[in-house]
């Protein structure tokens, strides 16, 4: 039976990190050292990696804290040329840094339109430790890329065993395993007896594509995100303004709501021609466009969390999307 063929293209993260001391699981991202593709392949059992034709590809080696939305866009370009030059492959893991893995998950969802999948994948814990899970999710990962009905369903996140669609999936805990989890609608599927199950298929999928005004001279938009709390008086939201913010996210208290000095503020900014979205910085639930929000000119953010509505605000921007059109984007479920 002929091998699926893997890209493995890494970019570091806690995935491919390394201690001195099998009992470390939190100084290893300082002080610990970096691992390659090959390496993170070579933990796997050899029956395990003679199942798949891998082909490793070297992006980066940095925690997932220094990703930036250049390097995705530059990882994005790299996922569509290494698909577009090698069309017997099967499918692609993207090995990633759990600290902003769903910022990068949700970027790519939103750029690529790919033929075969796309499954990101990290750890929770260094490969040095005691029970380590990056080989387990890698596998996981290469059953995915490799499983014909994974096709199709955009970008994937896999981790502890379950499948999740980028823009739905969440870094829930600091520390246990069970860290990513889709808290509004649940996992997509799951890999059980080293086979792939889908329970349920993702009934909308928002996709921006490649903005044509990057890599022509174009810039990214800055957006920023400001944080909600009793008493906040608006300094930060002014400051982001003066910085050069085009758009913000205000994470707001649940269900989505400023205080009144932070509400001034964002008037403020939106008068100045700033795009502004309320989010929630609830773990689920979505924020909807309510009555008073489009009096005041402010869009809702649906159920994408912050820091993706973040990504989904700047990659729109860049499109030239006018406000209804971007509402259309965050109206999805």
């Amino acid at each position: 039976m002929q091998r699926p063929v893997i890209a493995i293209i890494s970019t570091g993260g806690t995935i491919a990190r390394q201690a001195m001391d099998p009992r470390d699981t939190v100084d290893y991202a300082e002080i610990g050292t970096s691992l390659g593709g090959a390496d993170l392949l070579a933990a796997l059992p050899e029956a395990v990696r003679a199942r798949f034709a891998v082909r490793g590809i070297p992006f980066s080696s940095c925690d997932s804290v220094e990703m930036t939305l250049p390097r995705w866009f530059e990882l994005a370009s790299v996922i569509s040329h290494t698909v577009a030059s090698q069309p017997d492959l099967s499918g692609v893991v993207v090995t990633h840094g759990t600290s902003s893995l769903e910022e990068g998950a949700c970027f790519l969802d939103l750029v690529l339109d790919l033929p075969c999948p796309v499954v990101v994948v990290g750890a929770q814990r260094p490969a040095s430790a005691i029970s380590a899970d990056g080989p387990a999710n890698l596998y996981a990962a290469l059953l995915v890329a490799s499983a014909p009905q994974a096709a199709g369903r955009g970008v994937l996140v896999v981790a502890n065993n379950e499948i999740h669609a980028a823009q739905e999936v969440t870094k829930a805990s600091t520390y246990q395993l069970e860290t990513f989890r889709s808290p509004d609608f649940g996992p997509l599927g799951m890999i059980e007896a080293n086979r792939v199950f889908f329970g349920r298929a993702s009934a909308y999928r928002r996709h921006v594509g490649w903005p044509p005004a990057y890599g022509a001279g174009g810039e990214i938009p800055r957006v920023d995100i400001t944080y909600s709390h009793a008493g906040a008086d608006g300094v930060g939201i002014r400051a982001f303004v003066q910085a050069g913010a085009r758009g913000l996210i205000a994470a707001g208290m649940l269900p989505g709501m400023c205080t009144p000095a932070e509400n001034a503020a964002l008037d403020e900014a939106v008068a100045a021609g700033v795009v502004v979205v309320q989010a929630s910085s609830g773990y689920c639930g979505g924020v909807v466009r309510r009555h008073e929000l489009c009096q005041r000119g402010l869009l809702a953010a649906g159920h994408m969390r912050p820091r993706q509505a973040r990504i989904l605000l700047a990659l729109a921007l860049m499109t030239g999307a006018d406000a209804d059109a971007i509402q259309t984007l965050f109206d999805q479920p």
